[in-house]
Protein backbone atom coordinates (compact mmCIF):
# COMPACT_ATOMS: atom_id res chain seq x y z
CA UNK A 1 0.00 0.00 0.00
CA UNK A 2 1.36 3.15 -0.93
CA UNK A 3 0.51 6.21 1.06
CA UNK A 4 -1.83 7.95 -1.56
CA UNK A 5 -4.13 4.88 -0.86
CA UNK A 6 -3.78 5.19 2.55
CA UNK A 7 -5.01 8.89 2.40
CA UNK A 8 -7.71 8.19 -0.07
CA UNK A 9 -9.00 5.15 2.18
CA UNK A 10 -8.63 7.52 5.79
CA UNK A 11 -10.77 10.24 3.70
CA UNK A 12 -13.46 7.66 2.88
CA UNK A 13 -13.57 6.12 6.53
CA UNK A 14 -13.47 10.27 7.55
CA UNK A 15 -16.57 10.75 5.74
CA UNK A 16 -18.53 7.93 7.57
CA UNK A 17 -17.59 4.66 4.65
CA UNK A 18 -16.92 1.25 6.60
CA UNK A 19 -14.05 0.08 4.32
CA UNK A 20 -12.53 -3.26 4.10
CA UNK A 21 -8.87 -3.73 3.31
CA UNK A 22 -7.60 -6.96 2.31
CA UNK A 23 -4.05 -8.01 1.84
CA UNK A 24 -1.94 -10.85 0.71
CA UNK A 25 -0.79 -12.04 4.84
CA UNK A 26 -0.75 -11.13 8.30
CA UNK A 27 2.18 -9.44 7.42
CA UNK A 28 1.15 -6.73 5.45
CA UNK A 29 -1.83 -6.12 7.08
CA UNK A 30 -0.01 -5.07 9.59
CA UNK A 31 2.51 -2.98 7.14
CA UNK A 32 -1.19 -1.70 5.97
CA UNK A 33 -2.48 -0.68 9.46
CA UNK A 34 0.75 1.01 10.15
CA UNK A 35 0.61 3.26 6.69
CA UNK A 36 -3.29 3.89 7.36
CA UNK A 37 -2.65 5.25 10.76
CA UNK A 38 0.19 7.57 9.67
CA UNK A 39 -1.56 9.27 6.86
CA UNK A 40 -4.97 10.24 9.98
CA UNK A 41 -5.02 13.66 9.84
CA UNK A 42 -4.15 14.58 13.71
CA UNK A 43 -7.63 16.91 14.39
CA UNK A 44 -9.14 13.52 13.58
CA UNK A 45 -10.83 11.36 16.95
CA UNK A 46 -9.54 7.77 15.87
CA UNK A 47 -9.22 4.61 17.99
CA UNK A 48 -6.43 2.04 16.26
CA UNK A 49 -6.91 -1.62 17.26
CA UNK A 50 -3.17 -3.33 16.58
CA UNK A 51 -4.51 -6.98 17.61
CA UNK A 52 -2.91 -9.78 15.67
CA UNK A 53 -5.72 -10.83 12.89
CA UNK A 54 -7.74 -8.16 14.17
CA UNK A 55 -6.71 -4.84 12.99
CA UNK A 56 -9.21 -1.83 12.72
CA UNK A 57 -8.87 1.63 12.60
CA UNK A 58 -12.20 3.28 13.71
CA UNK A 59 -13.75 6.88 13.70
CA UNK A 60 -16.25 7.46 16.14
CA UNK A 61 -17.54 11.11 15.05
CA UNK A 62 -18.26 10.02 11.76
CA UNK A 63 -18.96 6.58 12.24
CA UNK A 64 -16.41 5.06 9.38
CA UNK A 65 -14.55 2.40 9.89
CA UNK A 66 -11.55 0.30 8.43
CA UNK A 67 -11.37 -3.27 8.90
CA UNK A 68 -7.95 -4.86 7.53
CA UNK A 69 -7.77 -8.67 7.08
CA UNK A 70 -5.43 -11.00 5.22
CA UNK A 71 -6.59 -13.22 1.74
CA UNK A 72 -6.63 -16.27 4.11
CA UNK A 73 -8.97 -14.49 7.70
CA UNK A 74 -11.60 -13.51 4.66
CA UNK A 75 -14.28 -11.33 6.02
CA UNK A 76 -16.89 -13.24 6.06
CA UNK A 77 -19.45 -11.38 8.12
CA UNK A 78 -18.27 -8.06 7.93
CA UNK A 79 -20.32 -5.50 5.92
CA UNK A 80 -18.87 -2.44 3.86
CA UNK A 81 -19.11 0.23 1.32
CA UNK A 82 -15.86 0.11 0.11
CA UNK A 83 -13.18 -3.01 -0.09
CA UNK A 84 -9.99 -2.38 -1.09
CA UNK A 85 -7.73 -5.29 -2.32
CA UNK A 86 -4.21 -4.65 -2.03
CA UNK A 87 -1.69 -5.85 -4.35
CA UNK A 88 -0.57 -9.26 -4.94
CA UNK A 89 -4.26 -10.32 -3.73
CA UNK A 90 -5.37 -10.28 -7.38
CA UNK A 91 -3.91 -13.26 -8.50
CA UNK A 92 -5.07 -15.06 -5.31
CA UNK A 93 -9.11 -14.46 -6.29
CA UNK A 94 -9.26 -16.31 -9.22
CA UNK A 95 -12.44 -18.69 -7.99
CA UNK A 96 -15.97 -17.24 -8.63
CA UNK A 97 -16.21 -18.25 -5.11
CA UNK A 98 -13.81 -15.39 -3.79
CA UNK A 99 -15.07 -12.69 -6.24
CA UNK A 100 -19.26 -14.20 -4.70
CA UNK A 101 -17.86 -13.53 -1.10
CA UNK A 102 -16.63 -9.67 -1.86
CA UNK A 103 -20.02 -9.27 -3.09
CA UNK A 104 -21.68 -10.45 -0.26
CA UNK A 105 -19.94 -8.09 1.76
CA UNK A 106 -21.07 -5.21 -0.04
CA UNK A 107 -24.69 -6.18 -0.35
CA UNK A 108 -25.99 -3.77 2.02
CA UNK A 109 -24.31 -0.63 0.98
CA UNK A 110 -26.32 1.56 -1.47
CA UNK A 111 -22.41 2.93 -2.97
CA UNK A 112 -20.31 -0.30 -3.02
CA UNK A 113 -17.09 -0.21 -4.82
CA UNK A 114 -14.51 -2.61 -5.40
CA UNK A 115 -10.67 -1.42 -5.76
CA UNK A 116 -7.93 -2.73 -7.06
CA UNK A 117 -4.41 -2.03 -6.42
Amino acid sequence: MNRYAAAGINADAIAGKRIIVITRDVQTSREALEEIAQAIPQDVDVVVRRANGAESISYPTTGGEITIRSYRQGARGVSADIVYLDEAVDPLLRGTDAWTSLYANLAASQHAEIIRA
